[in-house]
């Protein structure tokens, strides 16, 4: 600010006068250090992000869903052996088949979602 600025802030508006005016905020420039650093993930490789995996969705009324009990079966959108939904942190990421390794469940990635997977690598998600 000017001194004749500064002066005019100390003085302040004249009884009932309400000033009112645009602020001008100085233009930000990178620091030079900061203009070639480059980082890469590898100090990310220990977060934990949450996957699930959608086998189907279905609808129920809630006198059905009150009756469930062991044993109960719910009735999915999507057929045996159709592609599942791979989701990363709540968000579609592939899809992918169901299989059994070793007697454990698990999920074979047949396709990515590239928009989700470039935000994945940008950082975004």
């Amino acid at each position: 600010m000017t001194e004749e600025e500064i002066r005019t802030l100390l003085a302040g508006p004249k009884k009932g006068e309400v000033e009112i005016r645009k602020v001008q905020f100085p233009l930000l420039k990178p620091s030079v250090e900061m203009e070639n650093l480059k980082t890469g993930l590898s100090h990310l490789e220990d977060v934990y992000i949450e996957v699930s995996v959608e086998l189907g969705r279905g609808d129920l009324k809630l006198g059905e869903l009150l009756s469930l009990e062991e044993g109960s079966v719910i009735r999915l959108d999507r057929a045996v052996g159709e592609a599942v939904e791979v989701n990363i942190n709540q968000q579609r990421f592939a899809k992918g088949e169901v299989i059994v390794v070793n007697d454990v469940f698990g999920v074979r990635i047949n396709a990515i979602n590239q928009a989700q997977n470039q935000k994945l690598s940008e950082g975004l998600i």
